[in-house]
């Protein structure tokens, strides 16, 4: 056991000592200084505390501007760019090279001389790559969730959660970048073909969401329509991962919470309330469980790969 956790501190500290670590996390506190900089008022909305004003009707369609609804629509964003997006894609690059460099030449020789299974050096590498996302998370969440609190007086104690919901997303991506540096020994190419599984995964969950919630009449060709509907909960549902953190902090859909000023910010509005609508529907269970089975499945495939292989 020992062993083991010491390969998941060496993993840990291998990607602490890498520059992308330190980026993120000033990235993670450049996010949070310039959130604290803003506070908002009916029709305006003050910067750097007051030193400079900006008048905005933007919130207009708001029923008397309220600081919970603007934390609900910054949390929102974070939740799609900072968390789910750039978060994600910068962790996945981050630990890319995990797995390559374990394999070079030298490095595997040290390593499996070790008397430890194979299957646990795997894991241990494996669970130092999701520790680097979980400090990352927890360093962005804790910092963001005290200027909404402190700055603006909204606790969101449920956007805490987004912290195991965000590793969970980053965990269901990083399953295909292990399998892949496995069976290539190349970090380009694990994260070149991450970010082609993510594409699909979003892209079939959107087509679903198209399906079930803006053009119902697609569903007449039954064959096309249950093999996107079977197809959605065979892969990892990462954009229904970003729902549920969204909804368990009070931020789910609160851009519909904005007035709109045309038939097409409507049309938007009206499909994005359906979409929540059906996704309020889903099991959470469902949503995390079937998503950690094709996870389990990967890694089991990657860490067959791993045992089986000669180095």
């Amino acid at each position: 056991m020992m062993q083991f956790w010491a390969l998941i501190v060496d993993s840990f500290r291998e990607s602490r000592d890498r520059k992308i670590f330190w980026v993120m996390l000033v990235l993670s506190v450049l996010v949070a200084a310039v959130m604290f900089c803003f506070s908002f008022e009916q029709g305006k909305v003050n910067v750097l505390f007051g030193m400079w004003v900006i008048e905005t009707d933007y919130f207009t369609g708001i029923t008397g501007i309220k600081t919970d609804v603007i934390a609900a629509l910054v949390v929102d964003g974070i939740m799609d760019t900072a968390l789910g997006g750039m978060g994600v894609l910068l962790s996945i690059i981050a630990t890319a090279s995990f797995f390559p460099t374990f394999l070079d030449r030298g490095a595997i020789d040290v390593v499996l001389c070790k008397p430890m299974p194979r299957w646990k050096l795997f894991l241990g590498r494996y669970v130092g790559g999701m520790v680097f996302m979980g400090v990352q998370a927890t360093i962005f969440v804790v910092l963001t969730f005290l200027v909404v609190g402190l700055r603006w007086g909204v606790w969101l104690p449920g956007y805490l959660l987004a912290i195991p919901l965000v590793v969970l997303l980053f965990s269901y991506l990083y399953c295909i970048s292990a399998l892949v540096a496995v069976v290539t020994r190349s970090t380009v190419a694990a994260v070149l073909l991450t970010m082609l599984a993510w594409m699909a995964f979003t892209g079939v969950q959107s087509v679903d969401d198209l399906f079930t919630s803006k053009y119902p009449k697609w569903q007449e060709n039954k064959l096309v329509y249950e093999g996107v509907h079977a197809a959605r909960w065979i892969v990892p549902k990462t954009q229904d991962i970003i729902y549920l953190a969204k909804k368990w902090s009070r931020a789910a859909n609160a851009s519909v919470l904005v007035h709109a000023d045309n038939d097409d910010d409507r049309e938007m509005v009206d499909w994005a309330t359906k979409v929540e609508i059906a996704r309020r529907e889903m099991n959470p269970l469902a949503i995390i469980g079937s998503s950690l089975l094709f996870e389990a499945a990967i890694v089991l495939a990657a860490m067959w790969k791993f045992s089986r292989r000669d180095y």
